[in-house]
Parts: C-alpha cells; sequence; structure tokens
C-alpha cells in the first residue's frame, strides 16, 4: 500500500511539473509566431496624445517608445500605423503590469481610426437628437451647440455622411462641457 501511494505521489509530481513546464511562457510575451495569437493586455479608446504619452478612455496611460514595435495581427498582413489619435482604438501587449496606470508598450497590433458602425470604436462623451442645422453648427434638443466643421461625420454603416434635423448622433470632442461643442468625431446612429 505505502509503495502504491509512493508510485502515485511522484507520478503526480512529474504530472504537474510537465505541465507547467509546458505552460510557462507561453502566454508571458508575443512571440511573433504565426500559430500563436498576439497577448492583448493593453485596448481602448485613445481621448489624448502627448509627445509619446498616450491616455485611453479607462485613464490608463500609455507610453510608446523607441522600442515600441506596430506590427499587425501574426493572422493579418495589413501594416499598423505609428500615427496615434485621438479616437483610435488600440490594442497592444505591455510587458509591465497591464493593471498599472502607467505602461511602456512593447508592441501595438492595432491601432484603427473610428469608422462608426463597422470595424471600429468611437470614443463618445456627448450625444443627443438634432434639432436645428445651420451651417457648420447643429443644435441638440437639450440646447447644446455642437461645431461639425473639421470633425469626421459616420453613418451607421461607417460610411461618411452628412447630419440632418430628426438625427440622433453621438461624438466625441476634447472639450464637451465648452459652451460651443468642437467634435472631432461624429456617428449618427439613429437617421
Amino acid at each position: 500500500m505505502k509503495k502504491t501511494l509512493c508510485a502515485l505521489g511522484a507520478i503526480s509530481l512529474l504530472t504537474v511539473s510537465l505541465l507547467t513546464g509546458c505552460s510557462a511562457g507561453a502566454a508571458d510575451t508575443p512571440k511573433g509566431n504565426t500559430a500563436l495569437k498576439p497577448v492583448i493586455n493593453i485596448e481602448g479608446v485613445v481621448t489624448a496624445v502627448d509627445e509619446g504619452t498616450v491616455t485611453l478612455d479607462s485613464g490608463k496611460v500609455v507610453l510608446i517608445t523607441e522600442e515600441t514595435q506596430f506590427a499587425p495581427d501574426p493572422d493579418g498582413d495589413s501594416a499598423v500605423s505609428k500615427d496615434i489619435a485621438v479616437g483610435n482604438l488600440i490594442q497592444g501587449y505591455t510587458a509591465d503590469d497591464p493593471d498599472a496606470e502607467k505602461v511602456t508598450a512593447s508592441r501595438i497590433w492595432t491601432n484603427t481610426a473610428p469608422t462608426g458602425g463597422k470595424g471600429g470604436k468611437l470614443a463618445v462623451n456627448f450625444e443627443g437628437r438634432v434639432a436645428a442645422v445651420e451651417g457648420g453648427k447643429v443644435t441638440l434638443e437639450d440646447g447644446r451647440v455642437v461645431l461639425t466643421d473639421g470633425a469626421n461625420v459616420f453613418a451607421p454603416d461607417g460610411s461618411t455622411a452628412g447630419i440632418a434635423v430628426g438625427d440622433y448622433i453621438q461624438g466625441y470632442a476634447e472639450n464637451p462641457q465648452d459652451g460651443e461643442i468642437a467634435a472631432q468625431s461624429i456617428l449618427i446612429t439613429a437617421l
């Protein structure tokens, strides 16, 4: 009986050590191997960019250095732009503690501009139903004025669009509390 217990204990230890050895490091860092999916532990919509520092909608600050690699998902073949702008969705990897408030990006896998309904995510900090449209100014039913000159305006299908009375819009502006909101991106969610 004692020999059987010792044998079972030894087999259990061998099994655990083999399993631990096989999984060690598998998800720790991106390998660039097409057989592996990229590790993503940084993700969010960019709310501010300031000389190598990117702030995400979650409040996380991501440092972009000369060592940061911009590379597509191993299954993808499109290039990843190094030009990160407010409103872009980024996904990446950091070797730092991903739960920290400030991390250094090792790799950026995704850097896409907001496209509205298809393939993109839009940071939203103002919304409302359109009561009036006059030139580059849109007045919402609650009285707020949205300046649309220079803004990217998207229909639900991701195509560019024009805003009309009765549309329900959502958008992003750097200072949405200003008297007149200077929009950067607008999505028409109900036509």
